[in-house]
C-alpha cells in the first residue's frame, strides 16, 4: 500500500511539475511557438536597402525539436554576411531562448525564461504588436537588439523577425536598414544592377584601352628617335597594359562595392 502510495504520489508531483513548466511560459513566448499554424510557406525572402542594394536569403523554421515543441529558424543571407539562427526552448529552464547572428563565430546570446522586455549583457529582446515597411504592416514582432561594443557576438546591430513571416528587417552596424521587399522589387534592381554592370564595364574598357593607345603612341615616337632602345619599350609596353589592367579592375570594384566616388582613387 505505502509502495502505491509513493508511485501515485510521485506522479503526482511530475504532473504538477510538468503544469508549472508549461505555465511558466509568458504569452510571448507561447504566441511565438503557436505561429506554427500560421507561418509563412516562403522559403526565399528578400531584403533591400534605400538605395536598393538587394539581397537573398533562405530561410527555415522547424516548430519541433526531437518530437518536443519548439522553434528553430534560420536565415541566411546569399550575398551579406546575414546568417540568424533563433532558437526556443519551452522546456529548457523555465523556457530559454538562443539567438547565433555572426557567421563563422560559435557563440550564442542566451535568454534564460524571458519575461519581455528581456535584457542580456546589453542584448535586449522585445515584443512589438506590429512594424510598418513601405507599404507593408507585419504583425507580432520580435524586436533583437545588440549593445554598442563592437566584439559582441553578433555582426549585426539588431533584427526584427516578424513570428508569421520570418526576418523582415536587419539593421547593419554602420546603421544601413535593410527592409523586407517583394520578389518583383528583388528581380528589377538585379536586372537595374546587370545593366548597369556592363556600362561600368563598357567605360572601365574604354579607360583601359585610351591609356594604353596614349602610350603606345608615345613609346613609339621614341622608339623611331633610338632604334637601340626596344627592349626598353617592350618593358614600358607592359608596364602601360598593366596600369591599363589595374585601373580597369579598380573601376569595376568600385561599382561592385556600390561606391563610385571610389572611382577617385583608381588613379586614372
Amino acid at each position: 500500500m505505502k509502495k502505491i502510495f509513493l508511485l501515485a504520489f510521485g506522479t503526482l508531483l511530475f504532473a504538477c511539475s510538468d503544469n508549472e513548466e508549461k505555465i511558466s511560459l509568458t504569452h510571448d513566448m507561447q504566441t511565438m511557438l503557436d505561429a506554427e499554424k500560421g507561418f509563412s510557406k516562403d522559403s526565399v525572402i528578400y531584403l533591400a536597402d534605400s538605395v536598393k542594394f538587394v539581397d537573398k536569403l533562405t530561410q527555415i523554421a522547424h516548430f519541433e525539436q526531437d518530437n518536443q515543441t519548439g522553434l528553430s529558424y534560420t536565415a541566411k543571407a546569399m550575398s551579406s554576411a546575414i546568417d540568424i539562427r533563433l532558437e526556443v526552448y519551452p522546456n529548457f529552464h523555465g523556457g530559454s531562448i538562443f539567438i547565433h547572428c555572426h557567421p563563422h563565430q560559435n557563440k550564442k546570446v542566451e535568454f534564460y525564461e524571458p519575461v519581455f522586455p528581456a535584457k542580456e549583457q546589453g542584448y535586449t529582446l522585445q515584443f512589438k504588436d506590429s512594424l510598418k515597411i513601405a507599404d507593408s504592416t507585419y504583425y507580432d514582432i520580435l524586436e533583437f537588439k545588440t549593445p554598442a561594443d563592437t566584439t559582441n557576438a553578433c555582426n549585426i546591430s539588431a533584427f526584427y523577425y516578424g513570428i508569421h513571416d520570418g526576418i523582415v528587417k536587419v539593421i547593419s552596424k554602420n546603421g544601413v536598414q535593410l527592409n523586407r521587399v517583394s520578389a518583383k522589387v528583388y528581380e528589377d534592381a538585379e536586372n537595374r544592377r546587370a545593366k548597369e554592370r556592363a556600362r561600368i564595364d563598357s567605360i572601365a574598357q574604354a579607360v583601359a584601352d585610351s591609356i594604353i593607345k596614349a602610350n603606345t603612341l608615345a613609346a613609339t615616337d621614341s622608339s623611331k628617335k633610338d632604334n637601340n632602345i626596344s627592349d626598353e619599350i617592350n618593358k614600358k609596353t607592359q608596364e602601360i597594359l598593366d596600369l591599363a589592367d589595374s585601373i580597369k579592375n579598380c573601376i569595376k570594384n568600385a561599382y561592385s562595392s556600390g561606391s563610385l566616388s571610389a572611382i577617385k582613387d583608381c588613379k586614372i
